[in-house]
């Protein structure tokens, strides 16, 4: 419960600017499945919100996603031990580290229009 308090989770900049209430992070949420192309409702005035820009460049996901995959796997298998199995599993966890990391990010850079 801690880390729900902290920094990481600060979402001050993400209000509504029609009716300036706190968005929650179950609408925030919805970004990581749907993109940013689709519009939230606010819960309090119902308009549409759109984010004001990419919270994370599309590009820089990919490539953290890439790096986070390929990097540790040929480390692992060049370095460590030739096991391929051992060496995907380790790739998989670093992959989602990367992509909370992602998401937190997401978090606490989003704002709205």
């Amino acid at each position: 419960m801690k880390l729900l308090s902290t920094s990481l989770l600060n979402h001050e900049q993400a209000v509504c600017p029609h009716c300036e209430t706190k968005i929650g992070l179950r609408q925030i949420s919805e970004y990581f499945l749907k993109g940013t192309n689709y519009s939230i409702q606010c819960p309090h005035c119902k308009r549409a919100l759109h984010p004001k820009q990419e919270p994370i460049k599309f590009y820089y996901c990919v490539c953290a996603g890439f790096i986070s995959i390929v990097i540790p796997f040929w480390l692992y298998i060049l370095f460590v031990e030739d096991n391929f199995w051992k060496a995907i599993s380790l790739s998989i966890m670093i992959t989602i580290i990367t992509l909370v990391i992602i998401a937190l990010l997401t978090i606490h850079r989003i704002e709205f229009v």
